[in-house]
């Protein structure tokens, strides 16, 4: 049985109580970890979307600078275009009024005056080159058409060589009666604008430090110097259809497929609509701001307090269970070595119940130590008894055996002299037997070797005297057998030994008897009586001996075997197994 439950232990589960705890923890705690993780997504998707309203946000913000920049120019341009004739009529004072209001304005890169033909009249800056014609351009033929404000897309500009945006005003006056009078053409006012100098009116620290900004046209998207990233995030951006969409006042998240890249946000805002806007790229990033450690905390701190939980419980239960435990085992363990009387002091400072479980085995060693020394004593009482049963059957033969030696003095036949020592003989291999049973420590077997020498020393003085010319050797292993086999062997010896006696040294002074006990790799054990003598003729073989050793074989459950050896002698045997109460 116990056998069985270590088998059972080792081949089991190897999950102590710690882990399936653990299990059972975490099973438990697992819908918190997944609202947990649901709540942190859902919190990231908040934060994202607050991100990019704060993009929008600034992007509106740089929309309204960069246009209040546009105004300002707006109303110089409209300024100067009342003025017609003064500007036209005086190059001279209108250079120097046109550089004053230039200087008077960060954003405005130049302002120039432009004839019907589109010829430059005066400038703030000084040309380029002398004859310098805009008549092509597309800003100068929308006003000669007849509008009265235009805006050019982002430009080049030769006089102040920066990217500028003009803002171009009509100039007209009116000829013919006042009632009757009709407006004619005469020139344009350009005022332009400087587009880093307006970015740097977009106020930065609303903006994130990696966040670019930049005008749009229908050219394309021009980065603005206000940025310091070194890559230029509207590389690949299609903003010309943005245009189209961007209304003034309003915001436009470009969606994916449009050139954004990959974790960046662009936001457009529209300046002149269908013309120009502005753009701010940036990366909708949650976890470089306060936000992200919302997103963090709304999982992690259940993960934590998870994490916490388990190692907690892993302290706790090693300290307030296992180690208890183990020390119970170490207690276990020697009362099954015996140490019965052993007390288990350290259990008193224990947790009540493993207090209680060491009382209780407390209780049960004091009762198997007691149950102990009743076994005991009853044991030493029976061996005793048994003891006393051996010795006096002993005694009851060895009277029988002087019995037979008085009666067999008496008789004159010699044939029923010698049968009463033939059953002398073997009343005297019985009393052996139960002398080698009370003279042992263990009443339940006898040793093969020392019985055997004493059987085969009693009977060499009992047939042929202290000083016979026949030899008696004994060969046998160390081996026990149990009463019940021992003495139907001791027969069979004694009958043998016998048998060689009268019968295998006929006309010979001398012989040599062997009785051996073997062991066969089958498992079969063999008691063998073998003499050098002359053999056994077929009358002796049948005669009455050898069926008495024939039903001792039958008592061993074992097989007789009787025949002349290479030697010419004579040899009888018994093949038996051990027996099953004793093999257990």
């Amino acid at each position: 049985m116990l056998g069985g439950l270590s088998e059972a232990l080792e081949g089991g589960s190897r999950r102590g109580l710690r882990v399936q705890l653990l299990a059972v923890l975490v099973l438990a705690l697992m819908p918190l970890l997944i609202l947990s993780s649901l709540q942190a997504v859902m919190e990231y998707e908040r934060q994202r979307e607050r991100e990019i309203e704060r993009l929008h946000s600034a992007v509106l913000t740089a929309s309204e600078a960069i246009s209040a920049a546009f105004s300002r120019a707006d109303g110089k341009a409209g300024a100067l275009a009342s003025q017609t004739f003064s500007l036209l009529d005086d190059p001279a004072s209108c250079t120097a009024t046109l550089r004053r209001m230039a200087e008077a304005d960060v954003t405005v890169a130049n302002i120039a005056v432009l004839d019907s033909e589109g010829r430059l009249v005066c400038s703030a800056l000084p040309p380029a080159q002398s004859g310098d014609n805009f008549s092509s351009r597309e800003w100068f033929q929308a006003v000669r058409d007849g509008a009265d404000i235009t805006h050019s897309d982002v430009v080049y500009g030769t006089m102040s060589q920066r990217q500028v945006v003009l803002t171009v005003r009509r100039m007209r006056s009116r000829i013919g009666a006042e009632g009757d009078s009709a407006e004619t053409f005469t020139g344009a006012v350009a005022v332009a604008t400087d587009m880093n100098q307006a970015a740097r009116l977009v106020r930065r620290e609303r903006l994130r430090a990696d966040a670019q900004l930049a005008l749009i046209s229908r050219q394309g998207a021009l980065k603005l110097d206000g940025n310091t990233g070194p890559d230029n995030l509207f590389e690949n951006v299609a903003v010309g259809p943005i245009l189209e969409q961007a209304r003034p006042g309003e915001t436009i998240r470009l969606q994916e497929g449009t050139g954004v890249r990959q974790g960046y946000e662009v936001i457009v805002a529209s300046l002149v609509p269908e013309r120009l806007g502005v753009a701010i790229a940036a990366p909708a990033r949650v976890f470089e701001n306060w936000g992200g450690l919302s997103v963090i905390g709304a999982f992690a701190i259940p993960a934590l307090m998870t994490l916490l939980v388990l190692v907690c419980v892993w302290v706790a239960v090693d300290y307030f269970i296992l180690r208890w435990l183990t020390y119970l085992q170490r207690i276990a363990q020697l009362y099954a070595a015996g140490r019965l009387d052993l007390v288990p002091q350290r259990a008193r400072k224990a947790p009540r119940e493993v207090a209680r479980l060491a009382a209780v085995m407390e209780q049960m060693a004091a009762s198997l130590d007691e149950q102990r020394t009743e076994l005991a004593e009853a044991v030493d009482q029976r061996s005793g008894l048994l003891r006393e049963i051996h010795h006096r059957v002993k005694n009851n033969l060895q009277v029988i055996v002087s019995l037979l030696n008085l009666q067999s003095g008496r008789i004159k036949d010699p044939a029923a002299a010698e049968a009463l020592m033939d059953a002398r003989r073997r009343i005297n291999a019985l009393a052996l037997v139960h002398r080698s049973l009370y003279e042992t420590d263990d009443l339940r077997f006898i040793e093969v070797n020392p019985f055997l020498k004493d059987l085969i020393g009693n009977l060499g003085n009992v047939l042929g005297g202290e000083e016979s010319p026949i030899r008696l050797e004994v060969e046998c292993v160390d081996l026990a057998l149990s009463p019940d086999q021992a003495a139907p062997m001791a027969l069979f010896v004694t009958e043998a030994v016998t048998n060689a006696f009268k019968h295998a040294f006929s006309g010979r002074p001398t012989g040599r008897i062997l009785v051996r006990f073997t062991c066969g790799e089958d498992g079969q054990y063999e008691i063998a009586v073998i003499d050098d003598g002359t053999g056994i003729d077929s009358e002796v073989s049948n005669g009455t001996g050898t069926s008495l050793m024939n039903a001792f074989a039958q008592q061993l459950q074992g097989q007789f075997i009787s025949r002349n050896n290479a030697q010419g002698g004579y040899e009888a045997a018994v093949i038996f197994p051990l027996h099953e109460s004793w093999e257990d």
